[in-house]
């Protein structure tokens, strides 16, 4: 928190690099354009970076700000390129109340948290798991394109599927969810 007070470009560097693929999912969700996401994002850090730091006590309320923030820039978009009343009548209002918005806020939170994990996977493992399940690559193909046996392909998933479930714990069941077939 100093470095922030004290506008240590390291210290924003971080809490960008923390928050950043987390609120562009969040956005994504709500505005559905990816560029527009990432530009609402960018919009929030740089007003972020022009506030008064010494406002924030902790990292939560920092956090609380960046994602208030991120959703009321959504809606303000929404509403000027009246997508809003669209979204309203596809989606049903009772969608956008405060629990449509949490629900969204902890699933962008989830999906980054397993992306950071497979991230964290050795470099053959993570190339496999990536084909296997992101990709959608029978086996037999994978062994062929990184000339390697089936065997191997096995015990690389395997290992991913070891650490990931290590590595995220109760979080983990939603694997399943974005990766159908692991």
């Amino acid at each position: 928190m100093k470095g922030l007070v004290h506008r240590e470009p390291r210290s924003f560097r971080c809490l960008f690099d923390f928050f950043h693929k987390r609120l562009c999912l969040f956005a994504l969700k709500i505005v559905k354009d990816s560029c527009e996401a990432e530009d609402i994002v960018q919009d929030v850090f740089l007003a972020f970076w022009k506030t008064d730091i010494v406002k924030f006590p902790n990292l939560k309320t920092i956090r609380i700000f960046l994602y208030n923030s991120v959703q009321n820039r959504c809606l303000n978009y929404l509403r000027d390129r009246e997508i809003q009343e669209r979204n309203y009548k596809k989606l049903g209002r009772q969608e956008w109340d405060e629990d449509y918005i949490l629900c969204q806020q902890i699933r962008a939170d989830v999906v980054a948290e397993i992306f950071d994990a497979i991230n964290e996977l050795p470099e053959k493992c993570r190339e496999i798991f990536t084909l296997s399940y992101i990709k959608d690559l029978p086996d037999k193909e994978i062994a062929e394109l990184l000339r390697i046996s089936p065997n191997t392909i096995k015990t690389q998933k395997q290992r991913a599927k070891t650490f990931l479930r290590t590595r995220l714990g109760d979080i983990f069941v939603y694997v399943t969810m974005f990766f159908p077939g692991f």
